[in-house]
């Protein structure tokens, strides 16, 4: 079955798109699936010819990333362009939370944050990867300032009940021993012929010396062998005259394997989007989206005065001449509509769409994610641990805990308690808010020992994104080869009306995803107007 959707996904889907968009429609939908190239780098804000859209209106759906950034291109392009919001809150998932703040799940009490002047909690993104040049280029040029994000320092912590006593261990330890020892195993080859068949005999010494370099292996009866290396840090750290320290103890390999640390947190800072650098706005991830709210457009106005906020979409419909839109404060007659709502929701609104299309956008799944912030009395991480940044992994159900990559040496700072998504965020969804503290504390222990009394549990704030308003989960779990047919159906327009947002890309649940999902549908909208007027 796999290999029959993988086809259609080259032949059979770019003939479906020919049929139903054109030249245009096939273009930029090879581009969404990566078969054409494309240039690695983000070219800037794209900019059309100055009033193309004059005389045109379009109706965006969601005041998210990608949301704002199709208003912004299309009102700079001329077009009359209303964004309509559900919530009051403008951003999307976007969301920084700050003294004084206050956000509330369906159905509960509103949370009021009251952590000191000055900290925040990103309750949703929180970090960019240095290749999302997208996302870069618009902070570059709206000016928002921008910071590292440590995703993994070696003093992070690796915990399971499975191994090692339920100790954490540091991550130096279990990585670094972790290398000797399969350094030393390959060192031992028992054939060298076949050693040999593979790289050639002139390699093979230099293939032994690169293992000695990559395992810090040391010479032992005319092999190699690992005995342990200053890489997994000290027990007793060095210090002056006649203190040389003390290493850690090796970690065995069968130890290791059975910690299943290799399943969860080892590894992670291999994956290319967690690759260092990342980054994020100095001053929370929400910077980004005042950047865009405080953008120029026409008419001596900002993007900020393009948003009407409050106002729950109930009904989209395609008509003869356009879109008709109708929301909680007026009707909207539109020439287009992008909508960047979850696709679950638009199917949920009153509208005309036609059967595939409404199944298509039944078909794309959400994905339910939670995050816990704490307040601490001190920055024990660091005085206790040494930690600066990263994010330290367990099995218990708050999966990680982050640490904040700024204000190194305060007297106070906010830690992210639990980051987690699926079938453990809808555990912390269910549960009340005094169920989540006293959850994330077990969890918060379970890594460093005394947590309890280091964080103030009167000021902890925690968020299941599937039970915001208006909002459907953390992200959509959308890679287009799960169900080609519903990806592909989605990415062509419906009428007048078309999709954008972070699902309709490869980088689902990412910022670069939902701003090059919105440049596609601009692109799509002013391709239209153009042909029209030729």
């Amino acid at each position: 079955m796999k290999q029959q959707s993988s086809a259609l996904s080259r032949r059979g889907f770019l003939t479906r798109l020919a049929a139903l968009g054109g030249a245009g429609a096939v273009y930029h939908g090879l581009t969404t699936l990566g078969l054409l190239a494309v240039p690695p780098a983000y070219a800037g804000i794209p900019a059309y010819p100055a009033g193309i859209g004059k005389g045109r209106r379009v109706a965006i759906l969601g005041a998210g990333m990608a949301g704002l950034t199709a208003a912004l291109l299309l009102a700079r392009a001329g077009f009359e362009v209303k964004v309509i919001e559900a919530n009051k809150h403008i951003g999307g998932r976007s969301l920084t939370v700050r003294p004084g703040d206050s956000f509330a799940e369906a159905g509960r009490e509103a949370m009021v944050c009251r952590f000191d002047d000055g900290l925040y909690l990103n309750a949703g993104p929180g970090r960019i990867p240095h290749h999302h040049t997208a996302v870069l280029e618009y902070c570059r040029e709206l000016g928002v300032a921008m910071e590292p994000y440590i995703f993994a320092s070696r003093a992070n912590l690796l915990q399971s009940d499975k191994a090692f006593g339920g100790q954490p261990i540091q991550l130096r330890r279990i990585k670094h021993d972790l290398r000797g020892q399969l350094a030393e195993m390959l060192a031992k080859v028992p054939d060298p012929a076949a050693l040999d068949a593979t790289l050639g005999p002139a390699d093979r010494s230099a293939f032994l010396e690169m293992l000695r370099e990559f395992g810090a292996l040391q010479s032992q009866g005319g092999g190699l062998v690992y005995r342990g290396s200053n890489r997994a840090g000290y027990a007793i750290p060095p210090g002056a005259a006649r203190t040389p320290g003390t290493l850690n103890p090796e970690i065995e390999l069968k130890a290791l394997l059975d910690s299943d640390f290799w399943k969860n947190g080892l590894f992670n800072d291999m994956v290319d989007y967690w690759q260092t650098s990342l980054m994020q706005p100095v001053g929370g991830m929400d910077m980004i989206v005042q950047g865009l709210l405080r953008a120029a457009v026409p008419g001596g106005r900002t993007v900020r005065d393009l948003v009407v906020t409050e106002s729950p979409v109930a009904e989209v419909a395609n008509t003869a001449t356009g879109v008709r839109v109708v929301h909680a404060n007026g009707t909207e007659v539109a020439d287009f509509c992008i909508s960047t709502m979850a696709p679950s929701l638009l199917a949920k609104v009153k509208n005309n769409f036609t059967p595939a299309y409404a199944g298509a956008l039944r078909r794309i799944q959400d994905a339910a994610a939670f995050k816990l912030g704490w307040q601490a009395t001190r920055r024990f991480w660091e005085e206790d641990d040494q930690i600066y940044g990263g994010i330290s992994w367990t099995d218990h159900p708050v999966t990680q805990i982050w640490y904040p990559s700024d204000e190194f040496f305060a007297k106070t700072g906010v830690l992210t308690g639990a980051y987690n998504n699926g079938a453990t965020a809808e555990l912390f969804g269910r549960l009340p808010h005094d169920g989540r503290v006293a959850l994330a504390l077990e969890g918060g222990e379970k890594l460093h020992p005394g947590f309890s009394n280091w964080v103030y549990r009167d000021r902890a704030l925690s968020i299941a994104w599937q039970n915001m308003p208006h909002f459907a989960g953390g992200w959509q779990n959308n890679p287009p080869e799960a169900d080609p047919d519903a990806y592909f159906r989605l990415t062509v327009p419906e009428g007048n009306v078309m999709l954008a947002g972070d699902f309709l890309s490869y980088w689902w649940g990412w910022k670069e995803g939902a701003i090059r999902s919105a440049d596609l549908a601009v692109e799509a909208i002013v391709a239209r107007v153009g042909a029209a007027r030729q």
